[in-house]
């Protein structure tokens, strides 16, 4: 069995030439890791899949995000070649650290899952399987076991472009490839920049994190203010163009329920996955009053959630776009504020699985006390890192908080 980081090394080498890491579940601090003894565990991935990982996807990806996206100072412009290929690379950072079989086991039960948490909810059963219908029926493998199952869903990822279409099309698909294939599909990209200079981005061992509706009570999330508004709108809309267009997006939140998703790709900068409303919400702003920020999200910098701009070789319809290999996707990269930074890294030291990592504690101690400050008494955090605040008081006695 091979030696498998399940953070790519191609992402924590554009970090430090070394890492810290702290590990949740024991309270341990380890300064000045080796990259090659990071986020590494023996066997983490069957060997087949980390060969495919690294032919079919690392190798072009590695290439990208050397000579452009991390390159480029004010804005990165990507054909859609490569669009779909960071499409893909962000569809493989969510499922290569699902390595949790009870988590395996859920996504395999999303469809059931759900259709009954509707009948709880007072549909009637046809109705229930009628709202939840199967995208396809996935292929039963006898004595598969959960991680058979997450290798299996790696594969048909690899193996394709990573889009819901070509997902698809492939004998062995599975349920989480093609659900979570439409989610990174319905969002629109951005590039976003730490403030860097005190805050960088920290390391998070389950690839990405995001942010939910503002409001919501931190156990049961709801998201579901974006939907509610599209469809009071689409009740009211006579004019039938735009009806397709609010019911496009409805489509869209219903995969893309969350503000947005974050994938740290350096110390300095992220790409960001920001759920299809917030351009719905700029492109139609004048069609009639638009939530506000501040109702949705903690993140109230309009200029954050600006879509991209494109430039098509085809003549676009209203409907049906008309792709070719050779359109421009112009994305203008944002700075954000060292309280911006802050709450962004708290997002993710929210969702760290079992490993926190950052390239010095003192760039990442403000974003730990943020996440403290946001979980005071009442609130109870889902990580707890009591240690680790020990740490920061010896070491800083309060001086950086």
């Amino acid at each position: 069995m091979k030696n498998s980081h399940y953070v790519p090394r191609l992402i924590l080498n554009k970090f430090s030439n070394k890492v810290s890491i702290y590990y949740v579940q024991t309270g341990e601090l380890k300064e000045n890791v080796k990259l090659e003894k990071a986020f590494m565990e023996k066997g983490f991935y069957s060997d087949e899949i980390e060969d495919k990982l690294n032919v079919k996807l690392e190798s072009h990806f590695a290439k990208l995000l050397t000579n452009k996206i991390l390159k480029c100072d004010k804005t990165i412009e990507l054909s859609r070649v490569e669009l779909k290929l960071v499409k893909k690379f962000l569809l493989t950072s969510v499922i290569r650290s699902m390595g949790n079989e009870q988590f395996m086991q859920v996504e395999k039960r999303f469809y059931e899952d759900l259709t009954n948490l509707f009948i709880k909810q007072g549909l009637s059963k046809d109705e229930a399987i009628k709202a939840t219908a199967k995208p396809f029926e996935e292929l039963e493998r006898p004595n598969e076991t959960p991680f058979d199952y997450w290798m299996r869903t790696m594969d048909v990822i690899l193996d394709t472009d990573g889009s819901p279409e070509e997902i698809l099309k492939h004998p062995n698909k599975t349920y989480p490839a093609h659900r979570w294939a439409m989610v990174i599909n319905a969002g629109y990209l951005a590039f976003w920049d730490s403030e860097y200079k005190r805050d960088e981005f920290i390391i998070t061992d389950i690839g990405m994190t995001s942010e939910n509706e503002k409001g919501w009570n931190g156990v049961t999330v709801h998201n579901t203010k974006k939907t509610r508004f599209l469809t009071d709108i689409f009740l009211v809309e006579k004019d039938e163009r735009m009806r397709q267009e609010i019911f496009k997006n409805i489509n869209f939140i219903k995969y893309f329920h969350e503000n947005f998703q974050m994938f740290p790709i350096s110390a300095k900068r992220m790409i960001v996955e920001i759920s299809p409303f917030y351009k719905f919400r700029h492109t139609y702003k004048e069609l009639c009053e638009m939530p506000k920020l501040q109702d949705l999200t903690e993140l109230v910098n309009e200029d954050l959630f600006l879509p991209n701009s494109n430039h098509y070789v085809l003549p676009q319809t209203d409907i049906h776009p008309n792709y070719h290999k050779d359109d421009k996707y112009i994305y203008e990269i944002k700075k954000l504020t060292k309280d911006e930074t802050r709450y962004c890294n708290a997002l993710f030291l929210d969702r760290i699985n079992t490993i926190l990592g950052f390239s010095s504690l003192n760039k990442a101690v403000g974003s730990i006390i943020k996440y403290k400050q946001l979980n005071a008494h009442p609130f109870v955090p889902r990580v707890d890192y009591g240690p680790l605040y020990k740490i920061i008081n010896e070491r800083y006695l309060g001086s950086l908080c």
